[in-house]
């Protein structure tokens, strides 16, 4: 006889420990609530970077072009009916000093004016031009560089919160390299100010100005949420998961009885929870895209939940007599390696977006891993428990009525 693991005696210790997470998920929900990103919470975000002037840029020939920087390069784009359409691309790395940068410009007119000890200092340096795309004139555009290293940095994450401590409902969070010097300042907007977000970002310029000069640092994005689609949004959002549950519900009903379904939608209410204490207690921001991981995960753990189920419903036909444990044992030994697989293949690729990522992308990886291993074990844990312990109660109501001799409810009870 082939040996089989029996997990089913490990049912009601698993159940108390994801009673205790869930306990601890709810706690932190009334006690500490999400960290709501900008998508749910009105308000600005607004991301810069302090940098040092590099260069002032200029042109004053026919046409207007546009000056791009980003992802290693300088890019010009020379359009107009004065000029020839062309483009100019520059790889900064391979471009050498700035100086050096600056004679390849002034084969097309361009010219950099560099700022005093910069010249020598490489052009892979340069800040990209987050704000959008320049227009290169007579007027100077100014460009800026990044540190060279952590000791040539200026600015930390509480010099940052002290030059805008005068804001109220703010917070500042670090993010990119150690020495990128790169924050995102998040301010609520409670409605009262109908062009908040251009006065906010004109304050935190302002501000910054006065801290650490006025050519010393880059707005590089800003995010605004206004409160009614911040409102809608998160309303929007929870019909969706609850309504992502009730079709799960009606499928799984349909395609097997109802209390393999109602063991599937419990176990992927159990990875709800699992994820959202997670992101609670950890401040992972929640936003957008932890909705978007929440139910990649409910659909991930479903996936799994029927493979066992469907395996259940057979090895049930080929043995009839045997009980309900020996049958879910039996079931979950035979897909247990189609389902480490399954999860470990999956976790390799999120491991890799989590190690060799940064922001959003990384908390979504995170969000992920913690699913996942919560889907896995809900699959085997939760929604096989509750299936005996669906049967359990039946079995002794069938008991009761055998006891007190009513043949025809116990039909039905069998049924």
């Amino acid at each position: 006889m082939k040996h089989y693991i029996k997990f089913h005696k490990a049912f009601l210790p698993a159940t108390i420990v994801s009673l205790v997470l869930i306990a601890f998920s709810v706690l932190g929900l009334l006690t500490r609530g999400f960290n709501m990103g900008v998508d749910f919470k009105a308000g600005v975000n607004q991301y810069v970077q302090l940098a040092f002037p590099a260069a002032g840029i200029t042109y004053d020939g026919p046409g207007q072009p546009v000056l791009t920087i980003g992802d290693g390069r300088l890019q010009v784009v020379f359009s107009g009916a004065e000029v020839e359409n062309r483009t100019v691309s520059h790889n900064l790395a391979t471009a050498g000093s700035l100086r050096q940068l600056a004679s390849l410009l002034e084969a097309d007119g361009i010219s950099l004016t560099i700022e005093s000890g910069a010249a020598e200092l490489p052009a892979l340096l340069l800040v990209p031009t987050y704000a959008g795309e320049f227009v290169l004139s007579e007027t100077a555009r100014r460009l800026h560089r990044s540190a060279r290293d952590i000791n040539e940095g200026f600015g930390d994450l509480e010099k940052v919160r002290q030059a805008l401590a005068s804001l109220t409902q703010m917070t500042v969070k670090e993010f990119g390299d150690a020495n990128a010097m790169q924050y995102v300042i998040r301010i609520s907007d409670d409605g009262s100010n109908p062009d908040f977000a251009e006065t906010v970002h004109a304050t935190i310029g302002e501000l910054l100005a006065v801290e650490f000069g006025a050519g010393h640092f880059v707005m590089m994005q800003t995010d605004y949420v206004g409160a009614s689609f911040s409102q809608s949004l998160m309303s929007n959002s929870w019909k969706l998961v609850i309504g992502t549950l009730g079709l799960i519900l009606l499928y799984a009903t349909f395609r097997f009885k109802l209390k393999f379904a109602l063991g599937a939608v419990l176990a992927l209410v159990h990875d709800a929870f699992i994820m959202m204490g997670f992101m609670i207690w950890s401040g992972m921001e929640f936003n957008t895209i932890s909705i978007a991981a929440i139910l990649t995960i409910l659909g991930y753990s479903i996936n799994d939940t029927i493979i066992i189920f469907d395996r259940v419903r057979e090895d049930k036909k080929l043995a009839p007599t045997d009980s309900t444990p020996t049958i879910l044992d039996r079931s979950v030994n035979e897909t247990l390696g189609r389902t480490f697989i399954t999860s470990g293949t999956t976790l390799l690729a999120v491991f890799a977006l989590f190690f060799f990522t940064k922001g959003s992308v990384k908390d979504f990886a995170l969000a992920l891993i913690v699913g996942i291993v919560a889907g896995t074990y809900s699959s085997v844990f939760i929604a096989s428990a509750f299936v005996r312990f669906w049967d359990h109660v039946k079995g002794k109501r069938i008991a009761r009525l055998e006891a007190a001799g009513k043949p025809g409810q116990i039909v039905k009870a069998t049924n």
